[in-house]
């Protein structure tokens, strides 16, 4: 994470820290997120994925870039991959354009692997 020193040293110290959200309330980030998190970076070995993937990104996200995404859509090893960049999303995906595209997307997902007979 991209903390700096203060908070850093705040969460190493208390296991804790709270940082602003966009979306609402602060946001908790604790010392065994980041920790847990550091064993499952997908980007560091290939990410083989053999079913769908449906990957949504928004263009005005502040939190996950658009490079990234991309960058996350070009490593995964699979033939039925998507990114789909959703012009004025942000991180929340709330809007009802951005709701209807990911329940499509969900739909989709079902349908072809659960052959439910979409």
């Amino acid at each position: 994470a991209n903390f700096d020193n203060q908070t850093r040293k705040c969460l190493l110290e208390e296991g804790i820290v709270s940082v602003p959200s966009d979306y609402g309330s602060p946001y908790p980030i604790t010392k065994r997120l980041i920790e847990d998190g550091r064993t499952h970076l997908v980007l560091r070995k290939p990410l083989r994925l053999p079913f769908p993937v449906r990957l949504l990104q928004g263009d005005q996200d502040k939190d996950v870039s658009v490079e990234l995404a991309n960058q996350l859509f070009q490593h995964i090893e699979g033939s039925d991959v998507y990114l789909t960049l959703l012009k004025g999303a942000d991180h929340s995906f709330s809007r009802p354009n951005a709701i209807a595209l990911l329940k499509t997307s969900i739909l989709d997902i079902m349908c072809l692997t659960e052959n439910a007979g979409c």
